[in-house]
């Protein structure tokens, strides 16, 4: 008689053993919201003294001065790009990915953005990795910055948290924001932005006197496209930070991406359906059901952010999706993007995968 029960007190404590490593091993994240209702302005019957005026001088050097001009002088400098995706806001992405790696928005044959997390591309008067303490010294930080375009004026609120991680800077007909490591202290990425797509994109609190400026809605054709580029993107972004923090790079799973996907689908039909409908599996299950095999693996998810940029900088200052986005141990990963539904799956694997699985990326 006590045999038999202590044979099933041992099964019971050793189940209960795998069970809790197993859940030890896999890091599944709450979704990120964006901060910011980007499509709810406020507007404003009158308008006090304007907070940013016209701006600083722009800078005269660095991948700033091609915002505004022909598309034709940044291929002067840099070449074709090494591929054109669209965006949900009309414009295109030109993306290079050979060195220095940068993103350039395009509209009716001029620039009207640059991105990059580049280390070693030219961002002056900034610098990527610079400490954000140096750049509070010699940069006007305002908590409240107007864009001023025909007879409209469009006011931005930045509230502290944008401060510290998402600072917006003005120039002279141009506007940089500043993509903060909290826990860094330093600089990761730069945007430099025309004002009118600053408007279009809202990435802060904003109201406006006058008439609202937007972007009209993609049809769902185009926003399917626009979901493959954010994915892309994504990955792309978050190797480059990977670089930036002496990190190995990810390798795309074409597996993980799938499950992700699925999982971005999954996540907006429960929100806008009114029926009743099952609880999302969670991330073990999920794996386990796709067949996928790892010694660890981690899940970020988010949604409502306007792009791959903000999305994996969210990311970057959230403490648990960082320790996930930064994982030392992880050598896969999948993303899936469902309409402003972000999902990014993480793996490790001790050993590789069937080459149609994995892509270097």
């Amino acid at each position: 008689m006590w045999k038999v029960v202590w044979k099933i007190l041992v099964i019971l404590v050793v189940g209960m053993g795998i069970f809790y490593f197993m859940n030890d091993q896999i890091s599944e994240n709450e979704p990120l919201e964006s901060p910011v209702q980007h499509a709810n302005p406020i507007a404003e019957p009158e308008k006090g003294q304007s907070m940013g005026g016209e701006g600083m001088p722009r800078p005269e050097e660095g991948i700033s001065v091609y915002v505004g001009q022909k598309v034709e002088k940044l291929e002067k400098t840099f070449g074709n790009p090494s591929r054109i995706e669209p965006s949900s806001y009309q414009y295109e992405w030109w993306v290079y990915t050979t060195e220095p790696t940068f993103m350039a928005g395009v509209l009716n044959g001029k620039v009207n953005q640059i991105y990059t997390s580049d280390r070693i591309a030219d961002v002056s008067p900034f610098t990527i990795g610079q400490n954000v303490q140096e750049i509070h010294r010699f940069s006007p930080i305002e908590s409240e910055i107007d864009v001023a375009i025909k007879d409209n004026v469009y006011t931005f609120s930045l509230t502290s948290e944008d401060i510290k991680n998402r600072i917006l800077i003005p120039y002279k007909n141009l506007y940089v924001q500043l993509y903060i490591d909290q826990v860094d202290d330093q600089l990761e990425g730069v945007r430099f932005i025309s004002p009118s797509t600053l408007v279009k994109h809202q990435p802060y609190d904003m109201t406006y006197l006058g008439e609202m400026m937007e972007a009209p809605k993609p049809s769902s054709m185009v926003q399917t496209e626009v979901d493959r580029a954010m994915e892309r993107q994504t990955l792309e972004l978050t190797n480059q930070l990977r670089k930036g923090h002496e990190l190995p790079i990810l390798l795309e799973n074409t597996k993980l991406a799938t499950l992700s996907w699925e999982h971005s689908q999954e996540m907006i039909f429960q929100k806008y359906t009114s029926r009743d409908v099952e609880p999302i599996e969670n991330f073990a299950e999920r794996l386990k059901e796709a067949e996928i095999h790892s010694t660890k693996a981690g899940e970020n998810t988010a949604f409502n952010y306007i792009d791959a940029i903000e999305t994996v900088h969210g990311w970057l200052n959230s403490p648990k999706h960082r320790e996930v986005l930064l994982g030392s141990v992880f050598t896969h990963t999948g993303v899936g993007v469902y309409n402003k539904y972000y999902t990014q799956s993480y793996i490790a694997q001790t050993q590789p995968k069937e080459s149609t699985e994995t892509t270097e990326k």
